[in-house]
């Protein structure tokens, strides 16, 4: 067998091109590539665009290798890098482009939230002690850029899926002081309302909306209140918002996993 399939430097161009194409370059890569060609200019293309256009990465075996090494570029293990906050118009063209299939949508929002709510996640999971790697500087300029995606972000609210609108609710929740996130944290409710059946979810969008809506002391208490039963607490001298971000974020974790494809089923 190993005899019939002739080694490298005897490929046909054409043919290696055709192998390299349908085996080595996921649909989801040539989805993303797409995507951002139409959407960000080439002059405002950020250096992790590299993983879209330039030749020297690859190949990925699958959709899910090239997304996780996609996402590992712009946000390596949760942390903010230089560039970071260049990629975030890159990251929110690909959330809101119909091309992009709906799960991965929900990752690419979710990863909006991550890069948002990063200095909060962090100080909480690292309290009194600075995380050793993260750079306050890059978080708060990648933060400011997701700030700026806001809106678009938000108008795709009504013909979003539910994973979508879960990111959504979360990455809102995190700018209570943002005009665009006023309206999405009141369809957050309603929304709580209509999945009254499920209480995780409508469980999760009702915390959703107290986080973004509640005093400190109320927000407090019930941060309390849960972690002291099942998800993992925070101390109490953190600001009662930053605690809440954190535990938003273990709750999306879990719904992503082990909830939402359940209800596929």
């Amino acid at each position: 067998m190993a005899d019939a399939f002739p080694p490298p430097e005897e490929w046909d161009a054409a043919v290696a091109d055709r192998f390299r194409d349908e085996c080595f370059e996921p649909g989801l890569r040539r989805i993303f590539r797409s995507v951002v060609a139409d959407r960000i200019p080439t002059d405002e293309l950020p250096p992790h665009s590299a993983l879209l256009f330039g030749p020297e990465f690859g190949p990925f075996a699958s959709d899910r290798e090239f997304a996780s090494d996609f996402y590992n570029e712009i946000h390596h293990q949760g942390i903010s890098n230089a560039y970071t906050a260049q990629a975030v118009p890159m990251v929110a063209a690909l959330a809101a482009d119909e091309r992009v299939p709906a799960d991965e949508r929900a990752s690419l929002t979710t990863l909006l939230f991550h890069i948002a709510a990063e200095t909060d996640r962090l100080t909480a999971d690292c309290w009194p002690r600075q995380h050793p790697q993260t750079d306050p500087a890059a978080a708060a300029r990648a933060r400011a850029a997701v700030r700026r995606t806001l809106p678009e972000l938000v108008a795709r609210w009504d013909t979003a899926s539910l994973d979508v609108r879960l990111a959504l609710a979360a990455l809102c929740a995190s700018f209570p002081e943002e005009p665009a996130s006023f309206p999405l944290l009141e369809r957050t409710g309603a929304l709580a309302e209509d999945l009254h059946d499920s209480r995780p979810l409508s469980g999760f969008l009702r915390f959703a909306l107290l986080t973004g809506t509640a005093p400190e002391e109320a927000l407090h208490t019930r941060v309390d209140e849960l972690t002291s039963s099942y998800w993992r607490t925070t101390p109490r001298e953190l600001p009662a918002r930053q605690r809440a971000v954190h535990l938003l974020d273990q709750m999306l974790a879990w719904l992503r996993w082990k909830v939402l494809p359940n209800l596929a089923e």
